[in-house]
């Protein structure tokens, strides 16, 4: 499980995991999901379930979202680990998981980068 703070335009690649389902909340703020081939607007308590072996993706809408992320089974979160950044120091301005990082993360936990974030 994971929380996010994230500020308008946040877009992972388009992907998908072949570990674990993910089910997608958003807290607060508004949000477009992609799952396979259909798009959902999300708003304030919108949830949406994101299986695995289907493509999927997000770009937040508002400008700021809080998301709850919760995948099954767990071992996703090493994929975060490898690829972010220390979380008990704050985040520094205009940082960026390098594409490169964050493919070797994505690949060694299961995951597939299949496009650009839309």
């Amino acid at each position: 499980m994971g929380r996010f703070d994230v500020t308008r335009g946040e877009a992972p690649p388009f992907h998908l995991h072949t570990r674990e389902d993910e089910v997608f909340m958003l807290i607060k703020g508004t949000a477009l999901v992609w799952s396979g081939e259909e798009e959902h607007e999300l708003r304030e308590g919108g949830i949406v379930y994101l299986p695995r072996n289907v493509p999927h993706a997000y770009r937040i809408t508002s400008d700021r979202a809080d998301l709850l992320m919760i995948a099954t089974p767990g071992g996703i979160e090493g994929m975060f680990r490898h690829a972010g950044h220390d979380l008990t120091t704050p985040r520094p301005d205009g940082f960026e998981i390098p594409k490169s990082l964050l493919a070797e993360a994505s690949e060694l936990y299961g995951g597939v980068i299949l496009g650009p974030p839309r």
